[in-house]
């Protein structure tokens, strides 16, 4: 297939996909509503601002908590669903992440010093008899487990970029390969031409 004929299907393409996101955008509510069936949770009451994905909106979310315990008690609950370590990107961004650990060593910033976001994350999670030194490896555990999925997204997302840029490499050089055999082909043609 030549670039010509490539450029020409880009329209419509396009469309295809904006109509697709139109049947996606409508049947939005839709999906909501099933979800919330399923989960028992009112997707709607988790507000816009979670996962907090810097210092200052953590600062301010630890604010925000100590001023109205019950409520955010209540949506990080929602969020983690009983698994901190499957949940906790949903309450910190990927680069939250990985600039803290609980403690605050090897140059990452203290998480331990968010005393409300942890007592949230502690009820959230917590369990008949659970202390707080279960927690600490609780969160540790999945400061660890998020870490490792946010370097294995790097290195997949790094991967498909070089494999889709050798691949944009290889269609080139056919096609130069193929303009390089042309003009052999047509020097071949002037050579032995009478």
């Amino acid at each position: 297939m030549d670039n010509h004929s490539l450029f020409q299907q880009i329209p419509a393409r396009l469309d295809q996909l904006e109509k697709d996101m139109q049947m996606i955008i409508k049947n939005q509510s839709n999906i909501l509503a099933i979800l919330q069936k399923l989960t028992h949770h009112d997707i709607h009451d988790i507000p816009e601002d979670f996962p907090v994905n810097t210092v200052e909106e953590l600062d301010k979310l630890d604010k925000q908590i100590s001023k109205d315990v019950p409520k955010y008690y209540k949506i990080i609950a929602k969020i983690i669903r009983g698994d901190l370590a499957k949940n906790l990107d949903g309450i910190l961004g990927p680069d939250l992440i990985m600039m803290l650990n609980y403690d605050g060593i090897l140059g990452k910033m203290p998480f331990k010093q968010y005393f409300n976001v942890n007592n949230a994350l502690l009820n959230a999670v917590k369990e008949e008899g659970m202390s707080s030194r279960v927690y600490v490896q609780l969160i540790r555990m999945a400061f660890k487990t998020n870490k490792g999925r946010i370097a294995k997204r790097k290195f997949d997302s790094k991967a498909k970029e070089l494999k889709r840029k050798d691949d944009d490499k290889d269609y080139t050089d056919m096609d130069n390969g193929n303009k390089e055999n042309e003009a052999d082909f047509a020097n071949f043609n002037v050579n032995f031409s009478f």
